[in-house]
């Protein structure tokens, strides 16, 4: 029968060892979690949620909020600041699209996935985010966008796990 093995074993059966990316340069698993009051919103309106190097991995972006009113849904993505201290989008949606947050509060649920597929696991924020290249102004912040305007201010809760 044969043995299959996964890229990390393969990666360290390999001569020469060949180093996981996750583990370069010693590289750990980190918890950030922010609980924030959005206000009531409108179409497309942002909130700048977190602050990870471009080059991260993000290994879970779990989300939870209150009831945010009677009309209402977001997104999950990723902004850059610009010189200027203003935001700019790059991806609105890039892990999470449309999420109705309008009809009760939403449980703490992992989002990571929800759009990427799992062969993105180990791609660094930069490339989720649809970028070409690493960019140079270093820094990407995971964000929300209303698709549709809420209608309540309410609690949001992220907790997000990342490599770097």
């Amino acid at each position: 029968m044969p043995t299959f093995k996964s890229s990390s074993i393969t990666n360290a059966d390999a001569t020469p060892y060949v180093p996981d990316r996750a583990n370069d340069l010693g590289a750990y698993a980190r918890s950030f979690t922010e609980v924030f009051e959005l206000a009531d919103t409108a179409d497309g309106d942002d909130a700048i949620v977190l602050r990870f190097p471009a080059t991260a991995v993000l290994k879970r972006i779990s989300m939870a909020c209150d009831d945010l009113g009677s009309a209402g849904t977001i997104s999950i993505g990723v902004h850059r600041k610009n010189a200027d201290g203003t935001y700019t989008v790059v991806a609105a949606a890039a892990f999470a699209s449309n999420i109705n947050v309008n009809t009760a509060a939403v449980a703490l649920t992992d989002y990571r996935y929800n759009v990427k597929n799992i062969d993105t696991a180990n791609q660094p924020l930069w490339q989720l985010a649809g970028l070409s290249a690493a960019p140079s102004y270093g820094d990407l912040f995971l964000s929300i966008t209303t698709a549709t305007g809420t209608t309540t201010a309410g609690t949001v809760l992220f907790d997000v796990v990342a490599v770097f």
